[in-house]
């Protein structure tokens, strides 16, 4: 018999594994490999000609070195130390710094994480009124493109017919003398009251401003300012309401503060203490009413698939079941009007019972409609706050439609709050294509309408006849491509800067890092143009001061908390233009 337990090579069989590292290094592959010179793939020892073969290999290295490849050796740099360490400050830990995220119309309340002065991650201000520290998918993206290397990294002037990198001072040049009646100015929205100050200033000297936006939220305000009167636009209260009926409203998506909105509705979301037993008593219910799967309807009890050119006729329908209940003197020829328009044979289309599930009842549009109403109308004789909500997608007669009902409802002046509104009397893109003259200056500040403006403006044509093109922006994009100067934009996370959130609210944009290619703030261009003080902190903090008051005290507690405590939009008390509403009833808007 065998004593010796360990088996043989012939014994052995299956994979094998080494079982230490002496095991390993013992091995006659790692053996062979040591034996060697050089790594497999560039055997010297046993090629005749060794001397060339190794000539060459090392010329090759010495040629990637000398092209920059020089991927395995850290860049060679002095490091000098702090002469002084700053207050509070140690070696890798993080600080932390109140700042805000700038929006079309708004701002986005934030606290960024900073590692040794490099910005790391952004989340919800917490201290914000209201907001529970909010954020959205915008917000949290936009770490990424501050690191982004394909922004802007170079100030440019167009020669023959491209643009090539020169110097800042020789770009800034341009700016010289424009401000005058024949230099336009295309911007986006913004609700920075620094910005405002500057753009004010220079409408002084003659110069002309634009707006323009290729997703407008302003329908809600515009039909704010109709339903109720000039000098307002809503503010929606989700928190409050215990049922909430979205017509094509993707206000947990798309929509302006969806970071405000999906903390309110989470927050209705919640089983309170005293109705554990019936849960559905505390939670609020959600009707969705949508052409596309968004991001509100998945979150919906109840959800309505129907084009979104339908929706009007089911806010048609809908007024006029709640007027039909609650009553209004001298509605019934109104909502006759109303039933006739919702009637329409596009209410219950073919495209609705084709699409249902198999096995499932049809889609009956009336019906689902009628139920909903009559739950919003149960719960306003309960006492209960209710909201119906409008999107961006759809035409002013929805809008005016659904702030009837939230009239009829009882919910303005709670759960729909009118906020006082300041109109930037800045003109249109269509605008500009009117007062556009040959030779005149063009100044496009963010955007990209050489992408995406309306066909009928002919930007390229009308870009084309600038005496002097200039655009800031933060790519070079289709508009950059075709100006005379380019001027690369800085981050919000690089700028000084300042904003208003939804509700009014004064809030800092306050910078965690230098520009980190020289870009410029879009306050430093105006400023620059209208040849007054271009330091972008001494424009924020002059309007700082004269919003709050001066004094160092009141500044620096702006920046550590994030906002500027009282100073919300006051908040208007208005009832409903029912002549409005029964123009509104005529349905001017037809669906496709």
């Amino acid at each position: 018999m065998n004593d010796n337990l360990t088996p043989t090579n012939e014994q052995k069989s299956g994979p094998r594994y080494w079982r230490s590292l002496e095991h390993k290094a013992d091995s006659p592959e790692l053996r062979a490999f040591v034996e060697k010179e050089f790594p497999s793939g560039v055997d010297l020892i046993d090629d005749p000609v060794s001397r060339r073969n190794f000539m060459k290999i090392m010329s090759a290295s010495f040629a990637l070195a000398g092209l920059g490849v020089s991927g395995c050796r850290r860049p060679e740099h002095r490091i000098l130390p702090f002469s002084k360490m700053p207050e509070n400050y140690v070696h890798g830990s993080p600080q932390f710094f109140a700042t805000a995220m700038p929006s079309r119309g708004s701002a986005i309340p934030l606290v960024a994480k900073s590692y040794d002065g490099r910005p790391v991650k952004v989340e919800g201000n917490a201290e914000f009124p209201g907001s529970n520290g909010g954020t959205d998918q915008y917000a949290q993206a936009s770490i990424l493109s501050l690191y982004d290397p394909d922004r802007g990294l170079n100030f440019k002037l167009a020669e023959e017919g491209e643009l090539k990198v020169i110097a800042k001072a020789k770009v800034l040049e341009k700016l010289d003398g424009l401000a005058n009646g024949t230099t336009h100015v295309l911007m986006e929205q913004s609700s920075s009251p620094s910005r405002a100050r500057l753009v004010d200033g220079l409408k002084a000297k003659g110069v002309n401003f634009y707006e323009y936006e290729p997703i407008d939220f302003s329908v809600h305000a515009e039909a704010a300012d109709i339903a109720f009167g000039p000098g307002v636009k809503p503010y929606y209260k989700l928190d409050k309401a215990k049922a909430i009926l979205s017509l094509d409203c993707d206000f947990l998506g798309t929509e302006e503060s969806a970071f405000q909105h999906i903390r309110d509705f989470a927050d209705g979301r919640r089983v309170k203490d005293d109705h554990k037993e019936n849960p559905a008593e505390s939670m609020n219910r959600l009707y969705s009413v949508e052409g596309l799967l968004t991001l509100t309807g998945t979150n919906a009890d109840h959800r309505l698939r129907i084009p979104t050119g339908s929706v009007i006729r089911v806010a048609a329908l809908a007024l006029a079941e709640a007027l039909d209940t609650i009553g209004l003197d001298g509605a019934e020829d109104g909502i006759s009007k109303l039933r006739e328009f919702a009637a329409d044979k596009d209410l219950n289309t073919d495209f609705l019972k084709s699409h249902a599930v198999e096995g499932e009842a049809k889609a009956d549009t009336a019906k689902w409609v009628r139920q909903c109403v009559a739950d919003l109308i149960r719960l306003k004789d309960r006492g209960d706050k209710t909201l119906v909500v409008a999107g961006y997608r759809q035409p002013k007669e929805v809008h005016l439609a659904a702030m009837a009902m939230n009239e009829l409802l009882g919910n303005v002046g709670s759960t729909l709050l009118l906020q006082k509104a300041n109109p930037s009397g800045n003109g249109t893109i269509a605008d500009l294509k009117l007062r556009f003259s040959d030779g005149d200056n063009l100044v496009v500040l963010g955007g990209d309408p050489a992408y995406n403006a309306p066909t009928d403006i002919e930007w390229a044509k009308l870009a084309g006849r600038a005496g002097r093109g200039i655009r800031h922006g933060y790519y070079i994009d289709q508009t950059a491509q075709g100006a005379d100067a380019y001027i690369p934009a800085a981050h919000y996370l690089e700028s000084w800067g300042d904003a208003r959130t939804s509700d009014g609210t004064l809030v800092p944009v306050q910078p965690l890092i230098a520009p980190l290619f020289g870009g410029m703030t879009e306050l430093e261009v105006l400023a620059r143009i209208g040849g007054t003080e271009s330091d972008p902190y001494k424009i924020v903090r002059k309007t700082f001061d004269g919003i709050a008051g001066s004094g160092d005290t009141r500044w620096e507690k702006f920046l550590h908390d994030g906002f500027l405590a009282g100073s919300a939009s006051g908040v208007e008390g208005r009832g409903y233009d029912w002549d409005v509403a029964r123009a509104a009833w005529d349905a001017g808007a037809k669906p496709a």
